[in-house]
């Protein structure tokens, strides 16, 4: 059978293990590799090996790919640890996979270039295609059946776009944007959002191989190197570079990630063109793959991506010591030969249907949960996905990789690309996917109030509706003033006293509720200035220009503060602010409260119910969920206003009134009043804004204005 494979078929529920050979066939499979416990019938079946003729078979790159896809599952499951998760740095593993793609790829081209003396577009594009797309397709038509019953209204026109740009592979621009947005719903809720990764490497590859063509390695293979080389530095320094100033951006921009693709083409060419050069010594093939695997093991579990600057030189130690290993690759040395063992090359030949199916089943897992997951739920999904992954792995991706026609493999993807675009057409046009269980989610909540992500939309709308036509306001304006707030004059009623309200997100909160109360008042009018909780300087040279600024009477300062800067900047900010000839008003921090489950409290504590019920019991309860911390940093904020001389105003009080030990998330009128932990919905900005009104705000700020 020279050069052909040998598949293993299991009739009874139509599994295929696939085994690469170098002479005799195997044709039993060992049964702990078996996903299940009894096979009826077997037949050997055989096919041609997609690669070329130089080519092996390589068992220890699967167990890399091992070593890569379950720090990535277990970073993926947020297990608690220590104070922090467990392996935070299991985000690694995608650059693990990066330079695994970027050497066998490079390897494939190389190798049919020497061989043939050519390299084919077509066929090197159908190949991708019947890797790439049956798994993943599977994956997604399964995922929208969940997200009828599990999204909301406003989630899923974010899940259906983020299904088309996975099949488009632009995932990675796509939730460079959505994930940007200020308040965006967590990552780990968005089924789709792995992908960006499979996103980068199929735009690799739609560069890379024209790339090659272009420089031909054949014929001038030195020159070619150092193109390489020399793309990878520049790729690499503008990872750094870009990292410095946006981490995000560099986190999901393909010319950050390419150097890790182009590392593993680096040793591609080095072992194809210089061999002798390339061979490391008795010695390195010894030592070397051994500080590599506890290279590895260090990063992952010790580098945590909210500390440090990834993608960049940080990531350098797992870039190398991934070509270490497979550069030092050897049948008898040690680390190749634990790779090499059975149950590290059976996971990573299932590696990409892990990948593909794991983050898609943790998000739904999470977005239905309504206590935090607990050690029985992340068993229940972590074995759902070794379940779908074996199913997929061996029903689809296997047969539509290498048993499917081109006819039948062609009408498949088109009518299972039709059905995920009918999904986005039907989904954009109609309200016919807004069902699913939402309606349940109505009856429980009296209402609309289920959905909080129209709740934190629609507490935009007034700014919005201020702007005019000429902006469109949203929470982009958290944390930077719009257009409007900084060059129009919102104020027309002479006797009224005059507010600025500066500050981010809570600033936009209070606006709200003082506009709200105050809007058919000749006592008070007001108007607002985002800013980012830094007060940055160029923000404040803006501030002081507006015309909104140079009108008022008084400047509060409302926003939240950090307890690690909130002396410094406040006190800052009240000196330039008083530098100008204006009045300063301080208000304090808006309490927050920490929910027990993976929804914010009031959520969570209807949907535990599972039915209406007194709506007075969570207000009692959230006075002892109330987070501690800002209670400490709302005691600097007043003693910071004190030693100014200046007006507090508590917005603690506005939320659990003095001596009643309740907090008001539902009002009388079963009104929810945050959309999250602590910004407040319309109804509640309304609802705290008349007891501001209640409690003389506008007397203390008019006092305030003639300090």
């Amino acid at each position: 059978m020279g050069n052909e494979r040998i598949c293993i078929e299991f009739h009874w529920l139509g599994l295929a293990q696939g085994r690469q050979v170098g002479g005799k066939p195997n044709s039993r499979l060992p049964l702990n590799l078996l996903p299940l416990s009894f096979v009826l019938k077997a037949k050997v079946l055989t096919y041609k090996p997609i690669m070329s003729k130089s080519m092996r078979y390589r068992p220890e790159i699967d167990g890399i790919r091992t070593l890569a896809i379950v720090p990535v599952v277990i970073y993926h499951l947020k297990i608690p640890f220590a104070g922090g998760y467990l392996l935070p740095g299991g985000f690694l593993g995608v650059d693990v996979f990066l330079v695994i793609s970027g050497f066998l790829i490079t390897q494939v081209i190389l190798n049919e270039l020497q061989d043939t003396g050519s390299f084919s577009i077509k066929n090197f594009y159908t190949r991708r295609a019947r890797r790439i797309f049956p798994a993943l397709i599977l994956m997604i038509l399964a995922s929208m059946s969940a997200a009828f019953f599990l999204l909301s209204p406003t989630e899923l026109p974010r899940f259906s776009l983020s299904a088309l740009a996975a099949i488009g592979f632009v995932s990675n621009v796509f939730w460079f944007f959505s994930l940007g947005e200020y308040g965006a719903q967590s990552g780990l809720l968005q089924p789709f959002l792995h992908t960006w990764s499979l996103a980068i490497e199929e735009q690799f590859y739609l560069i890379f191989p024209l790339l090659l063509l272009l420089i031909k390695p054949t014929r001038r293979p030195a020159l070619a190197f150092i193109i390489v080389i020399a793309l990878t530095l520049g790729s690499l320094a503008a990872a750094e570079i870009t990292t410095s100033f946006n981490q995000q951006l560099s986190f999901f921009s393909p010319v950050s990630r390419a150097w890790e693709l182009l590392a593993g083409s680096i040793m591609a060419f080095a072992l194809t063109f210089f061999p002798k050069v390339a061979q490391p010594g008795p010695r390195m093939v010894w030592l070397l793959p051994k500080i590599a695997l506890f290279v590895l093991a260090v990063c992952m579990f010790t580098i945590d991506l909210a500390q440090w600057h990834h993608p960049g030189v940080i990531t350098l130690p797992v870039v190398l010591a991934t070509c270490a290993i497979i550069w030092c690759a050897r049948p008898q040395e040690t680390v190749t030969q634990l790779l090499s063992t059975r149950p590290f090359v059976f996971i990573g030949c299932l590696s990409y249907s892990i990948y593909l199916w794991h983050f898609a089943i943790f998000a739904f897992g999470r977005l239905s949960s309504v206590e935090k997951p607990g050690a029985l739920d992340m068993l229940a999904w972590v074995s759902l996905t070794v379940a779908f992954s074996i199913a997929g792995y061996y029903l689809v991706e296997q047969r539509f990789r290498f048993a499917a026609s081109a006819r039948a493999f062609g009408l498949a993807l088109t009518g299972s690309l039709a059905v995920i675009v009918a999904f986005v057409v039907i989904e954009s046009t109609t309200d016919l996917l807004d069902k699913g269980r939402i309606g349940d989610l109505a009856v429980l909540y009296g209402g609309e109030f289920y959905d909080n992500e129209a709740l934190r939309n629609q507490s935009w709308g007034i700014l919005d509706r201020l702007a005019g036509e000429g902006e469109s306001i949203g929470a982009w304006n958290a944390h930077e003033p719009s257009e409007n707030e900084r060059t129009r004059l919102w104020f027309d009623k002479p006797e009224a006293t005059k507010v600025l309200i500066i500050g981010n997100s809570h600033s936009k909160d209070m606006f709200n509720a003082l506009y709200l109360a105050y809007e058919n008042s000749d006592a008070l009018q007001v108007a607002r200035f985002g800013m980012a909780t830094q007060f940055p300087q160029e923000q404040r040279e803006q501030l002081f220009t507006a015309p909104n600024f140079q009108n008022a009477d008084v400047i509060m300062i409302s926003t939240r503060y950090r307890a690690q800067s909130v002396e410094r900047l406040l006190s800052s900010m009240i000196r330039d602010i008083k530098a100008q000839g204006k009045p300063v008003a301080i208000v304090g921090s808006t309490p927050e409260f920490a929910s027990p489950g993976t929804l914010p409290f009031y959520d969570w504590y209807i949907r535990r119910q599972g039915k209406k019920t007194d709506l007075k019991t969570v207000n009692v309860l959230a006075y002892g969920s109330a987070v501690s911390r800002v209670s400490q940093i709302d005691r600097t904020v007043q003693q910071i206003a004190d030693r100014n001389a200046l007006t507090y105003l508590s917005r603690r009080t506005l939320v659990c009134p003095a001596g009643s030990k309740s907090c008001t998330l539902s009002t009388s009128q079963n009104e929810k009043t945050m959309y999250d932990q602590s910004h407040w919905t319309l109804e509640g900005a309304l609802f705290f804004g008349r007891r501001a009104a209640e409690a003389g705000w506008s007397d203390r700020l008019r006092a305030a204005a003639r300090l």
